[in-house]
């Protein structure tokens, strides 16, 4: 009795065959489109990013400007990651309301 091995064997096109498998697939992909969009095109995705997100501009004095440029060239990273780390740091990490500002308008 002849045994076959793999390479003599073809599946049966019956419902449990890898080509109905691949048909089954195909069929699904078609019904799924993906994720819809959620921004129409690219210039409504930059004002809704600029609308979640708020600007802050400050003077100070020109040592704590070099202070801040030297640590974003030793970071690697710019300026204003600089700014917002240390901002974010001084907002967790202190009472403002409680302890009050330091600076000329502020504790002497």
């Amino acid at each position: 009795m002849h045994q076959p091995d793999l390479l003599d064997c073809a599946l049966p096109a019956d419902s449990g065959s890898i080509g109905s498998l691949a048909a089954s697939v195909e069929s699904v992909r078609e019904v799924r489109s993906g994720r819809p969009a959620i921004h129409a095109d690219n210039a409504s995705k930059v004002r809704a990013h600029r609308a979640g997100k708020a600007r802050i501009d400050f003077t100070d004095d020109p040592k704590i400007k070099q202070t801040i440029v030297e640590i974003s060239r030793e970071l690697g990273c710019s300026e204003a990651d600089v700014l917002r780390s240390i901002t974010r740091f001084a907002l967790t990490n202190r009472n403002w309301k409680q302890v009050g500002l330091y600076g000329s308008k502020g504790l002497q």
